[in-house]
C-alpha cells in the first residue's frame, strides 16, 4: 500500500513564518496602514488577499491592496534570496530524506502562489525530495477549506483516511480535518501547541524529528 504525508510549507519546512508577518506588516506601514508583526500571525496559512483583508478594509480600493501585495512579495523575495537554504527548519532535510527511504510519497500544500512555492522550495534546495505541490492557485477555495489537501491525496494516488497532514497553522488542522486527513501540528511556525490542539490537531509536535519518529512508526 502507497503511503504520503502532505506538508504545509511556510512554518513547516521553512522558516519563513518572520519574515512573511515583517514583510506584511512593513508593506502596510508604508501605505500608512498601522500593523505590527504579531497582527499578521493568526492569518499566516490563509492566501494573502484574506490575509490583508482581515488586516484593512480595501473595500473601496483594491487596487490599493493589490499594490501593497505586489510590494509585500517583491519585499519577501528578496528576503528569501538572501537567506538561502539557511531557512531549512531544523531536520527538516532529513526528516523528507527519511520518510522517503521508509516508503512515504512527499505532497506539500501551500496558500502561497505557484511561482513562490517553486522558489522556496529551490532555494532552499528541497524540491527533489517532494512528489507533489499543491498551491493557492491550484484550487478555487484555498486553507482552511480542504480542495488543497484533496488535490494533494488525488496527485499523490492516496486516500484521506490514515494520511497525515503536518502543519504548524490553525487553519492547516481545519483544512486536514475537512479532508478527513490526521492532523499533525508542529510548533515551528505560526501557532502555539495550545492553539494547535484548540484547532484540533491529533498530535503536536516540536520538531521535524518527532514527526519522522512518529511517521515511521505508525501503521
Amino acid at each position: 500500500m502507497t503511503r504520503a504525508v502532505l506538508f504545509d510549507l511556510d512554518g513547516t519546512l521553512a522558516d519563513t513564518v518572520p519574515l512573511i508577518a515583517e514583510y506584511i506588516a512593513g508593506a502596510l506601514n508604508a501605505h500608512g496602514i498601522e500593523c505590527v508583526p504579531r497582527d499578521v500571525y493568526p492569518l499566516i496559512g490563509r492566501p494573502i488577499e484574506f490575509a490583508m483583508g482581515e488586516l484593512h478594509t480595501f473595500a473601496d480600493d483594491p487596487e490599493r491592496m493589490n499594490r501593497i501585495i505586489v510590494e509585500y512579495r517583491d519585499a519577501l523575495h528578496l528576503a528569501v534570496n538572501a537567506a538561502g537554504s539557511k531557512l531549512v527548519l531544523p531536520g527538516v532535510r532529513e526528516m523528507l530524506e527519511d520518510l522517503r527511504l521508509a516508503g512515504y510519497r512527499i505532497g506539500v500544500v501551500t496558500a502561497k502562489g505557484t511561482a513562490s512555492a517553486i522558489h522556496l522550495l529551490d532555494i532552499t534546495e528541497l524540491s527533489h525530495l517532494i512528489d507533489a505541490l499543491v498551491t493557492t492557485e491550484d484550487v478555487e477555495h484555498g486553507k482552511p477549506a480542504p480542495d488543497s489537501a484533496l488535490l494533494g491525496l488525488e496527485r499523490l494516488e492516496v486516500q484521506a483516511e490514515g494520511t497525515w497532514y503536518v502543519g504548524d497553522a490553525v487553519s492547516d488542522m481545519t483544512m486536514a480535518i475537512a479532508a478527513g486527513m490526521r492532523p499533525l501540528g508542529i510548533t515551528t511556525g505560526a501557532a502555539t501547541r495550545e492553539e494547535l490542539l484548540a484547532g484540533g490537531a491529533e498530535v503536536v509536535v516540536d520538531s521535524a524529528a518527532e514527526v519522522t519518529a512518529l511517521l515511521t512508526t505508525d501503521r
